[in-house]
């Protein structure tokens, strides 16, 4: 059986975890598999946004910490560098593609699980959602990005009560705090995410992946810094197809059909 399932829906690449005995917890070969997609996917101009969800009644439980989660000398100081540092590419390359991604949280999303979703652009829950920062149930850190995601999210004050006591925070919660952008009744929750990512790959592919970039770094910039930014990708983007479409289509006054170059 395939760990992880990718099946591509018009422009949407639609990525599964897909192994649900275990509630998808990651394997190695799990997260090199995501790894090297995300690469792909950067490059293929076919795909213009990305759905990840998981098998079963739940996104991710995190590590597979008894069948191949980590490295097998990940009990030791060097192992487990090594370890996050397999974790940390597959973050980096979802956040640095330039392509939206929409996670669609079946169920429980716990440890690097729960930071792989919080990875995502866009973040559709089931009612049946649950958020939790497992690592200090283990005696561990918080990886996989989590401690750069959470606070954006819900504040520093808010991520620090939920990784220092690691309790479950459920899908209705968790859209209060802005973790997630909407809730969603089980049945719904494939086709509101996908509704999402259709939306967003008929959109203006270059523009939004200018946006996603200029928005991951304004935490870290000054008002000077994002502005010369926005000058700098606006630049860029008058050059594309897509503005050429979207000021046609407004003096004709009809919906533009951008076709993400």
């Amino acid at each position: 059986m395939e760990e992880v399932i990718f099946r591509r829906e018009g422009a949407v690449e639609v990525i599964t975890l897909n192994r649900p005995q275990v509630l998808n917890a990651f394997t190695i070969g799990m997260l090199q598999a995501l790894t090297r997609r995300f690469e792909e996917l950067e490059q293929d101009d076919a795909a213009r946004a990305v759905v990840v969800t998981g098998a079963g009644k739940a996104f991710c439980a995190g590590a597979d910490l008894a069948g191949g989660g980590s490295r097998s000398d990940g009990h030791t100081p060097m192992g487990m560098r090594l370890s996050a540092g397999i974790y940390a590419r597959l973050i980096r390359n979802m956040v640095e593609m330039e392509k939206p991604v929409v996670g669609a949280v079946n169920g429980d999303a716990a440890g690097a699980g729960c930071n792989f979703a919080l990875a995502c652009d866009l973040l559709v829950a089931s009612e049946d959602a649950r958020f939790i920062q497992v690592f200090v149930r283990r005696g561990l850190v918080a990886d996989a990005g989590g401690t750069f995601f959470l606070p954006r999210l819900v504040g520093l004050a808010k991520a620090k009560e939920l990784m220092f006591f690691g309790e479950a925070v459920d899908a209705r919660k968790a859209h209060e705090m802005g973790m997630v952008n909407r809730v969603v009744p089980p049945g719904r929750l494939m086709e509101e995410a996908m509704e999402m990512a259709q939306r967003l790959a008929q959109g203006p592919t270059r523009a939004i992946g200018m946006m996603k970039r200029m928005l991951n770094r304004s935490f870290e910039s000054d008002l000077g810094s994002c502005m010369d930014l926005e000058a700098t990708f606006q630049g860029v983007a008058v050059s594309t197809e897509d503005v050429m479409e979207g000021v046609t289509s407004f003096l004709e006054k009809r919906d533009p059909h951008f076709k993400g170059r």
